[in-house]
């Protein structure tokens, strides 16, 4: 009986050991699971502390994303680098505002450059340098322009006021001319008159005056025929000096000048036409409008009414000093609006034979006439004569001709002059 209590009393004693045994076993695992949720919580606040400059660093680039598309205004999307997606690991920006396609703003720089004629550079800065240098030089080129421009201005209006006073004297002189003409007309009828008032006087005298009435009457005639001569010559030459000094341009006035002319082109357009008697074939020396050397030759090859085409040759600097607008034209067998009257005057010989030049003045439209005397405008001066004796020359200034046309106070152009100008 006293073995059985025993033993039932120590039942409750082991549970109580048992459940002992498991309090403290999970006391243990919960101390120890304790510890290590502190040192993961300490670990995880020092990787949040090393990743706290990286998160700023995102931030920031997210925001200058955002303020440069604020600045260029050109949206888009940019998916990284081909080579580099797998480092990506399926990231992308859709969620930053703002992003730009570098490929789509590249283009933009790109097509800036050829739309203001620069060559294609790298950078914001150097584009946007190139296109200012082409935007300086431009304004700098119109500067220019407009100098010119007022310089031409200015070299018009001086050659108009020559004009306007080379008309008056003109005009002045012509007066002077019908003065005169009608003075010599009412002279040559106030003698008339007064010999047929002496021939009638005479007619009532004695008979045995009739041998003298006779005489004075044919000397009166003589006379009259010589003052008709001379009147003539008077009236032929006064002409001739009045159109020449109302047409002719002065040896140091243009004919004309360049209308249109572009560097590196040989053919340009002068302010000449069909309204001035301009005929295809006709050479002028070309001059800069402020120096008097020749920079070029220009040959007429198409005339219009108002102006022609001109082929250029000779150009002594097309890089330096290209024929431009502005350039005058000259030339002593040529003004405009007048047909010369012209002799040649001396011996003529290979290059210039007397037939093909005559064939070449005229086919310019001038007159080339075969006798010395009242009307002659020029006379080109070939080489000096072969004498009577056809053993030496006889110098052309020496001739009667050329006394003749001292005279008559004609223009004189040696070949030797505008041999530049005549192509046979």
């Amino acid at each position: 009986m006293h073995t059985r209590q025993s033993g039932a009393a120590h039942v409750p004693m082991m549970f109580f050991l048992i459940l002992l045994i498991m309090f403290l076993g999970a006391l243990g695992f919960a101390y120890v699971s304790q510890d290590q949720a502190t040192i993961l919580r300490e670990k995880l606040a020092a990787v949040n502390k090393d990743n706290e400059p990286q998160r700023g660093k995102n931030l920031l680039l997210t925001h200058l994303v955002e303020d440069l598309n604020g600045v260029i205004e050109k949206g888009g999307s940019y998916a990284g680098r081909s080579e580099s997606v797998d480092s990506y690991f399926g990231q992308s920006l859709a969620d930053i505002k703002g992003v730009m396609s570098p490929a789509d703003i590249r283009q933009v720089l790109t097509a800036f450059c050829s739309a203001v004629g620069v060559s294609e550079a790298r950078g914001l800065e150097n584009v946007l340098g190139a296109a200012a240098t082409k935007v300086a030089a431009l304004n700098q080129r119109v500067k220019d322009i407009e100098s010119e421009l007022a310089k031409v201005r200015g070299e018009k209006s001086e050659v108009d006021a020559k004009f306007a006073r080379a008309t008056a004297e003109a005009t002045t002189r012509g007066n002077e001319y019908k003065t005169t003409t009608d003075q010599i007309r009412a002279d040559f009828v106030s003698a008339t008159d007064a010999q047929k008032s002496q021939i009638a006087s005479l007619q009532q005298n004695l008979r045995d005056k009739v041998d003298q009435m006779q005489a004075a009457a044919d000397a009166a005639t003589a006379r009259e025929k010589a003052l008709n001569v001379e009147k003539a010559n008077l009236e032929g030459h006064n002409s001739a000096l009045i159109a020449r000094e109302a047409l002719h341009n002065a040896p140091d006035v243009a004919d004309g000048k360049v209308l249109v002319a572009r560097t590196g082109v040989p053919i340009a357009y002068i302010n000449l036409g069909r309204k001035d008697m301009l005929r295809a074939g006709t050479t002028f020396r070309v001059r800069n409008p402020h120096t008097n050397q020749v920079k070029a030759y220009a040959t007429v090859t198409d005339v219009a009414q108002e102006q022609a085409a001109v082929e250029l040759s000779g150009v002594v600097d097309p890089v330096g000093d290209a024929v431009r607008e502005g350039d005058l034209l000259f030339s002593e067998i040529y003004s405009p609006r007048v047909v010369r009257n012209i002799y040649l005057m001396g011996r003529f010989t290979y290059p210039h034979n007397k037939p093909e030049l005559q064939m070449l003045l005229e086919n310019l439209g001038n007159k080339v006439v075969s006798k010395m005397g009242p009307g002659i405008d020029t006379v080109i001066l070939g080489d000096d004569s072969i004498n009577e004796a056809g053993d030496g020359f006889t110098k052309v200034e020496e001739s009667a001709e050329y006394k003749t046309a001292l005279d008559l106070r004609v223009e004189f152009v040696p070949l030797k002059k505008i041999s530049d100008l005549i192509k046979l």
